[in-house]
């Protein structure tokens, strides 16, 4: 016999020994489906392929970002859908609906209350975004002071956004009360660009990245003016989700040459959140997509190559899909495998090595069930001869308890033929032939 023949068998047999073990143990089957249907249900492999992304204002930077991210997802086999919304604020509200159907969004933890933080899970920051404080040079010589702001008509965005938030937060530390002010006008971003054009307000603060359409079309205009943050230092060392940036002398434009000199901002970064309950696959893929989201170097005007995603703004607790994507990256088997697979795989290799850990010490004291089942079947038939053998030396036997005898003999030879003999058993099936002869021979000269 080849070697390969002799594993055919070897298989054959060891399967056919299980099957008729669970056979006969029908509660080990049953209690083997439960747990395994339980691993299942608790990994939950299939998740909902659906991911409605949270933005802002149509055509807006987060909008924009929205959409190369749905696009990423649905070449993954997802389905990709852009929220158009008020902003920041009015993205974590409908996280926190359970009814709708957003599951995650762009928002700033600093635009967010406890409670807000609380119900939703960051997936860490993708850009840094600047708080942008145009001013109508017609109208304003210079802005060299925020104070200035509380004596003029100020657009803001719209009370949901992160911009109203922030700006309310970043004004209160000069002492100006937005709510109670009636020359702070919150609207809708478009809306209020037009009437800071219009001339209707004197300045509009907004926070964006530098790609947001508002931003880069007042940042050509030549009747307006940018405020510079002079103190932006001092901003990020009191406050944890400020960073400093400086937007150099004509990056935005060389010739002419916009800015005309170098401007000082203060930014936030903008995460991405989800509801805490959002699978862990799609979290993966939406990681993968804020990966690819940022390869392109248009995204990277204040950030270092490489620095996002990250997770940057403490203020939201991370995800611990994020905190092991931050930690390890991502599972080398998406490269090979379906999103799905490959985040299964990933959230079940330690289940699976903690079972092996479990089961294969115990499997080395019963490697073969082949062998174990031989040798119970085989017991009954020992038992049985050492019955006979106790009476053979026990008293003389007449010609009927010899008949008797021999017809034990036989039964105990043909139900050893018909039960079979598996591969590497064969040594021990002629050993009971062998015990069945000498008990005949025993019998013959009692």
């Amino acid at each position: 016999m080849s070697l390969f023949s002799y594993t055919k068998v070897v298989i054959r047999d060891e399967i056919k020994a299980i099957r008729d073990q669970f056979r006969e143990s029908k509660g080990l089957l049953v209690a083997f489906i439960l747990c395994l249907a339980a691993i299942v249900v608790h990994l939950d492999p299939f998740p909902d392929r659906h991911v409605y992304i949270g933005s802002s204002y149509p055509n807006s930077d987060w909008y924009n970002f929205a959409e190369r991210a749905s696009r990423y997802l649905t070449e993954k086999g997802l389905d990709g859908q852009v929220v158009a919304t008020d902003g920041a604020v009015d993205n974590v509200k409908r996280l926190m609906d359970p009814n709708d159907p957003v599951n995650a969004a762009f928002s700033y933890g600093i635009a967010l209350d406890d409670e807000q933080r609380k119900e939703v899970a960051s997936l860490g920051s993708v850009s840094y975004e600047p708080i942008w404080i145009f001013y109508n040079k017609k109208k304003i010589q210079s802005l060299n002071d925020l104070h200035t702001l509380a004596g003029l008509r100020v657009g803001l965005g719209p009370l949901q956004s992160g911009s109203y938030v922030i700006s309310k937060k970043l004004l209160a530390l000069y002492d100006i009360k937005v709510e109670s002010n009636k020359n702070f006008i919150p609207d809708a971003f478009l809306d209020t660009e037009k009437r800071f054009i219009d001339g209707e307000v004197d300045a509009f603060i907004t926070v964006s990245s530098i790609l947001d359409p508002i931003v880069q079309r007042l940042m050509r205009d030549p009747n307006v003016g940018l405020y510079d943050f002079k103190n932006a230092s001092a901003f990020e060392k009191k406050f944890n989700s400020f960073e400093s940036v400086k937007l150099p002398a004509g990056s935005v434009n060389i010739y002419p040459q916009i800015p005309a000199n170098d401007v000082n901002l203060v930014a936030t970064t903008t995460s991405v959140v989800v509801k805490k309950n959002m699978h862990p696959d799609l979290q993966l893929a939406l990681l993968m997509a804020m990966k690819e989201m940022n390869r392109n170097s248009d995204h990277l005007f204040f950030a270092k190559r490489d620095e996002f995603p990250a997770y940057m703004d403490p203020r939201v607790p991370i995800s611990p899909v994020a905190s092991k994507f931050y930690d390890y990256g991502p599972p080398q088997v998406m490269r090979y495998l379906p999103f799905w697979i490959a985040g299964f795989i990933d959230r079940a290799w330690v289940l699976l090595l903690t079972l092996v850990a479990i089961f294969y010490p115990l499997s080395k004291l019963n490697l073969h069930i082949r062998k174990l089942r031989f040798v119970v079947h085989e017991r009954p038939h020992y038992e049985e001869l050492l019955e006979i053998d106790s009476l053979l030396s026990s008293k003389k036997l007449s010609d009927e308890e010899k008949a008797e005898v021999y017809k034990r003999l036989d039964s105990i030879n043909e139900h050893a033929i018909k039960s079979g003999v598996p591969i590497g058993e064969e040594p021990h099936y002629f050993e009971l032939l062998n015990s069945i002869y000498l008990l005949r021979r025993k019998t013959e000269i009692n």
